[in-house]
């Protein structure tokens, strides 16, 4: 139960920074779709703003692993707490 606990912790860890900086993209490009105007991006500021996109993609990836660990666990978890084997818990695919 600890691990289930530390693993939905560490999920959160990462779907709040995720959803969160998400939320804030969507909201500034409504901003300035709502104002009309477009102004030039400085190339460096392009810059941060992709390395940003890639940092959140590298987590939304990590979200994605993380949930199929998840319904990996829940699917062994009750096995384990009756003390069955691994092999009639996880069947093959």
């Amino acid at each position: 139960m600890d691990e289930f606990i530390k693993l939905f912790g560490v999920m959160m860890a990462v779907m709040i920074p995720v959803g969160i900086g998400g939320g804030i993209f969507v909201l500034i490009a409504a901003y300035t779709k709502r104002k009309g105007r477009r102004t030039p991006i400085a190339s460096q500021e392009l810059e941060q703003l992709r390395a940003r996109l890639d940092e959140l993609e590298l987590a939304q990836r990590q979200v994605h692993e993380l949930a199929e660990r998840l319904d990996f666990v829940e699917r062994l978890l009750p096995a384990l707490r009756e003390n069955k084997p691994l092999s009639e818990a996880h069947p093959k695919r």
